[in-house]
């Protein structure tokens, strides 16, 4: 078998361009542009010169007659970045100023004001919607309030003397509603302070305020006949500032109802009736239930327990 001759068998190994100064003026030129384009804009200082492209040839070997283009190109490589720097400052906007950020973001509703409500009890405004809440003040019978749209839970927001406040709603009403007012013993109407000629004997040590619950109630109410005064023992009955009025049923809660109308007047603390209390401490709160203490009578089904000041 014959060896081939050299000219079947082709060289395996790839010969190279041997780099010329041009070519590798031109790899340069390359490089230098894609340097300031990927910089976003940073200046690379080229400088066109002839002495500084003599110099710049004479470090990469560059003829030169290349030097100009070289300066040429790298100017207007410089020149394509700061218009692409400056396509994106136009395409992101400016960064805003935090108070611009912040502008059109809406914060919490203002609450908005429904209309004038009036008490209808001797009302506690509080700070916060809670039975707990310190109590900035008691509205009166009749006292008027902004309402808002703003409820929690049974509560109502309100502005009270320019702030807002907290009040039970359900004793508020659209319309005011009539005031007691005190009258003379003959004008038959409010509150009497008539001595009574129904068991007047029950007076006897009481103090000043339980007297004048006890006259206003037997003047208004004739089919009460029994009362309970002082009494030893501890308690507000033994300081003589506590009554019992002995009425059961719903004519129980009509004596309950007015005598809490009229606290103000009659110098009224708080009213059992019924295993319910109120207090005029939490008057905004109403009638609150007790615990059971296990007869009708320690519930208070069979009389309105009232304590004075």
């Amino acid at each position: 078998m014959s060896r081939p001759d050299s000219s079947d068998c082709p060289e395996s190994t790839t010969k190279h361009p041997t780099p010329t100064p041009a070519r590798r003026a031109g790899a340069l030129t390359a490089v230098m542009a894609l340097a300031l384009l990927t910089a976003g804009g940073a200046a690379i200082a080229v400088s066109s010169s002839a002495s500084s492209g003599t110099t710049l040839a004479r470090a990469v070997e560059v003829p030169s007659d290349q030097t100009a283009d070289f300066a040429a190109t790298s100017l207007r490589a410089r020149q394509a970045a700061v218009a692409l720097s400056s396509s994106r400052s136009a395409t992101r906007g400016e960064i805003p100023a935090p108070d611009e950020r912040l502008a059109g973001v809406e914060g919490e509703p203002e609450p908005e004001v429904i209309g004038k409500r009036y008490s209808t009890v001797p009302l506690n405004v509080r700070k916060d919607p809670d039975s707990d809440a310190a109590v900035v003040t008691t509205l009166e019978v009749g006292d008027k309030v902004k309402a808002t749209d703003v409820k929690d839970d049974g509560w109502r927001l309100v502005i009270h003397n320019d702030k807002e406040r907290w009040v039970k709603a359900k004793f508020l009403s659209k319309s005011k509603p009539p005031t007691p007012v005190a009258t003379s013993p003959s004008s038959g109407g409010g509150v009497s302070a008539a001595a009574c000629s129904r068991g007047s004997g029950v007076e006897g040590g009481l103090a000043a305020n339980a007297i004048a619950v006890h006259r206003a109630v037997c003047a208004r109410y004739p089919q009460v006949s029994a009362y309970g005064g002082y009494r030893a023992g501890g308690g507000n009955h033994s300081t003589g500032r506590a009554l019992d009025i002995m009425i059961s049923g719903s004519a129980g809660w009509d004596v309950a109802n007015w005598l809490r109308a009229n606290s103000g007047q009659l110098g009224i603390t708080e009213i059992i009736y019924s295993q319910k209390i109120w207090t005029t401490q939490r008057a905004g709160d109403g009638w609150r239930g007790m615990s059971n203490r296990g007869s009708a009578t320690a519930n208070h089904y069979d009389h309105v327990h009232v304590t004075t000041r």
